[in-house]
């Protein structure tokens, strides 16, 4: 499979208008859609720790590794 990078704005929402491309008629493409400015990565993934049911216990102090007592002052 290749890459091709085409920079683009859309027209209208919901839209983009793809022409001259090196495709042939009937030709099997895959498309995948980048946006700007929606969310970051890390943002993504924080949101999820926090409100995805499956990462619960992340939050259960019961699943801490380390308690306040573990820790001794460093000086």
């Amino acid at each position: 499979m290749n890459a091709i990078r085409i920079f683009t704005r859309s027209e209208k929402d919901g839209e983009l208008l793809l022409q001259n491309l090196p495709v042939k008629k009937g030709q099997a493409v895959e498309v995948i859609v980048l946006t700007e400015g929606i969310a970051d990565e890390t943002a993504l993934i924080l949101s999820a720790l926090q409100h995805d049911p499956g990462y619960a216990f992340l939050r259960d102090p019961a699943e801490d590794l380390y308690t306040e007592a573990d820790v001794r002052e460093v000086t």
